[in-house]
């Protein structure tokens, strides 16, 4: 199995709002770990989910699809945060950079 760190914050602070941070590549092998953290916030039902994908270094389709799944399971928002330039161009390429709220410079 690839290697994958996934690790779940809620923000006491700020009421309903999950942060999750992913690091590693997101591809075959490690989407069904992506699968089962974005299920386990979903149930939660938060208003927000940031997913902070700055130390992800591989992103594959399928990962696409979990993250597009996981956004039409949420009560609130999915939002990605700092994700680097090949994740972001895949978002661009899929026409999710929208959907995401991620901002592209």
């Amino acid at each position: 199995m690839g290697e994958l760190e996934i690790t779940t914050v809620t923000r006491p602070a700020v009421a309903h709002v999950v942060r999750v941070s992913v690091a590693g590549d997101l591809d075959a092998a490690t989407v069904p770990r992506l699968r089962a953290a974005l299920a386990d916030v979903v149930a939660r039902r938060p208003a927000r989910l940031e997913l902070d994908l700055a130390r992800v270094t591989f992103c594959s389709s399928g990962a696409i699809a979990e993250l597009r799944t996981a956004e039409r399971a949420m009560p609130g928002r999915l939002v990605i945060t700092d994700a680097r330039r090949p994740v972001r161009r895949l978002l661009e390429l899929c026409n999710l950079t929208e959907s995401f709220g991620l901002a592209v410079s």
